[in-house]
């Protein structure tokens, strides 16, 4: 049965040496920590020295343990108090519908409403972790797999379930967001969608192989449509190092976008995240109707390689180390998190313009 303490996993971590290293191990000096300190930290006979200046080695790797620690204490604390609510609001629908405990409902509401994972859903499941399976066949690894699915079919029920709970007693949580320290995080030319110069700047750092990066596009999507002409949102690649297919995905819609095609492939490999084999890409680059001979050429072009790198270069240098990676206007935002969470800082944002 389904436990309301759910530990959410949000993004991809590049816990494994990337493939490609970037040179980068202390974080650009390109913000200011906010963290109260004194002027002079430390003196000598002869000398003192103050926080900004014996701090400036580490100032971006600071900037980022501060963000982190503000946005983990403000999750925790939403997590709580949605929790808290949540017990609340299913003990009156128990209680109302007749039920003899929270278990008998969420039975009703999520278990029987999960259907058991297809033979199609098994296989796509093997072939994006064979790798891990230690040589096990489709056959032997067929029921983990649907025990796996079926596990992550009703986790995903059960948040349908609960957001349909908390519209139905019109839930509204006023928890504000934390002021964050800011960042200079440039976009570059890398391609984006929305409006240009608008007054909110999203850049994501994000790639074709993790699942959170490809559950996130809806909550991208529905921030468009309710900001039209506020928002600029930017993809920029940030390609992990466990994730064999992440660059050259990376390079063929780079390529596709040559011939002003990149949101058309974008599309279809976030849908198609585990077929991301050279065949796969060139029969996407077929689909959407690209001039296949100078797509070919242009993926040989190292030029197209470099502008990679120097995405995951201006990543690791404002540190991230996951995916997806957001910066509203300069505020960091980790993970495939909630719609809420991207509007309270953008709301924030359009406020003080």
């Amino acid at each position: 049965m389904f436990s309301l303490v759910l530990g959410l996993l949000l993004g991809c971590s590049n816990t494994t040496t990337p493939s490609k290293t970037i040179d980068s191990p202390v974080p650009t000096v390109n913000a200011t920590p906010s963290t109260n300190v004194p002027g002079t930290v430390a003196t000598w006979d002869g000398g003192e020295l103050s926080y900004e200046d014996g701090t400036k080695m580490a100032k971006g790797q600071l900037i980022q343990l501060e963000a982190e620690y503000l946005t983990n204490t403000y999750q925790t604390a939403m997590q709580s108090i949605e929790q808290t609510i949540l017990e609340k609001l299913l003990e009156m629908e128990v209680s109302k519908g007749g039920f003899a405990s929270q278990e008998e409902l969420l039975k009703k509401e999520v278990e029987d409403k999960v259907t058991a994972a297809t033979p199609a859903e098994v296989e796509a499941m093997y072939e994006q972790f064979k790798d891990r399976l230690q040589g096990m066949d489709l056959a032997s690894a067929t029921p983990l797999i649907q025990e796996q699915l079926m596990r992550q079919k009703q986790g995903e029920r059960f948040q349908v379930y609960l957001e349909e709970v908390k519209a139905k007693y019109n839930v509204k949580i006023t928890l504000p967001y934390p002021d964050l320290p800011r960042q200079v995080v440039s976009a570059d030319d890398d391609p984006f969608l929305g409006t240009d110069g608008a007054p909110v700047e999203i850049v994501q750092f994000a790639e074709f192989q993790c699942p959170y990066c490809g559950k996130v596009g809806p909550t991208i999507d529905r921030l468009l449509e309710e900001y039209p002409g506020k928002l600029k949102i930017v993809y920029r690649d940030f390609p992990l190092g466990f994730h064999d297919r992440a660059i050259p995905a990376a390079i063929a819609a780079n390529c596709a976008g040559e011939q002003d095609k990149y949101w058309d492939m974008h599309k279809v490999l976030m849908n198609n995240q585990t077929k991301l084999q050279d065949s796969d890409l060139a029969g996407f680059a077929k689909e959407i109707g690209v001039d296949m001979d100078k797509w070919t050429t242009c993926l040989k072009d190292p030029a197209q390689e470099a502008e990679v790198q120097k995405d995951m270069a201006d990543a690791s240098a404002v540190g991230v180390t996951g995916t997806p990676a957001f910066f509203i206007n300069g505020l960091l935002l980790s993970g495939a998190v909630p719609y809420d969470q991207f509007k309270s800082i953008i709301d924030k944002e359009l406020a003080s313009k």
